[in-house]
Order: C-alpha cells, then structure tokens, then sequence
C-alpha cells in the first residue's frame, strides 16, 4: 500500500506541474502580446501627437499673416 501511495502522489504532482508550466508559458505569451500592443499603441499616439503640434504651428502661421 505504501509503494503505490507515493506512486500516484507522484503521478498527480506531476501533472499538476505540467498544468503549471501551460499556465506559465500561456501567460507569459499574453503578456508579451500585451507588451507589443502597448509599444504600437504608443509608438502611433507619439506619430500623432507629432502631426498635431504639425498641424497647430501651421494653424498659428496662417492666422497671424492675415
């Protein structure tokens, strides 16, 4: 009795560890997914911000002139 107790204890560790390790590389893929969109995000509001002060400067320059 007492070989096949750490026998199936073994057994159901094991595959609780492997659980564990889908779940880790499951998140890890979502956060680095997650990471890529925010950098994207970023990377176009700073193009559009950009574009804007663009836009103001030109507004200002037509405004004064007349």
């Amino acid at each position: 009795m007492e070989s096949t107790d750490w026998k199936s204890r073994s057994i159901l560790r094991s595959k609780e560890i492997k659980r564990l390790k889908k779940t880790i590389k499951e998140l890890k893929v979502s956060r680095e997914s997650w990471k890529e969109k925010s950098i994207s995000n970023k990377n176009r509001a700073d193009k559009l911000e950009i574009n804007l002060k663009k836009v103001k400067v030109k507004m200002n320059e037509i405004i004064f002139l007349k």
